[in-house]
């Protein structure tokens, strides 16, 4: 039995350190230098920077390692923001996705 589930906005329920936030900073200038320049700072990843998917990747496989672990024979398999769950009994699979979300 499967299922499959297609984490919603992933990039943006990922909170980026406070020291990274910087690195994911932009400035808008102003028009005829007006007013001064405006320096915005993404709180959670951004989609589209060179190393968001791979971090997102890392961040989903490690949430997923404590679902992983079990005696049954289970299977997870993600891929960016989506996970196939898989196990041989509807009520394992079941349980499987109660404890995935």
């Amino acid at each position: 039995k499967l299922i499959a589930i297609d984490i919603k906005d992933c990039f943006f329920s990922i909170p980026l350190c406070e020291e990274d936030k910087e690195r994911f900073a932009s400035t808008v200038p102003s028009i005829n230098r007006e007013e001064p320049v405006k320096r915005w700072q993404w709180t959670v990843l951004p989609q589209g920077m060179k190393n968001s998917s791979v971090i997102c990747q890392n961040y989903v496989a490690e949430s997923l390692v404590p679902l992983q672990e079990g005696t049954t024979p289970r299977r997870i398999i993600h891929y960016m923001d989506d996970i196939l769950l898989a196990a041989p009994s509807a009520e394992e699979v079941e349980r499987l996705f109660q404890e995935a979300v």
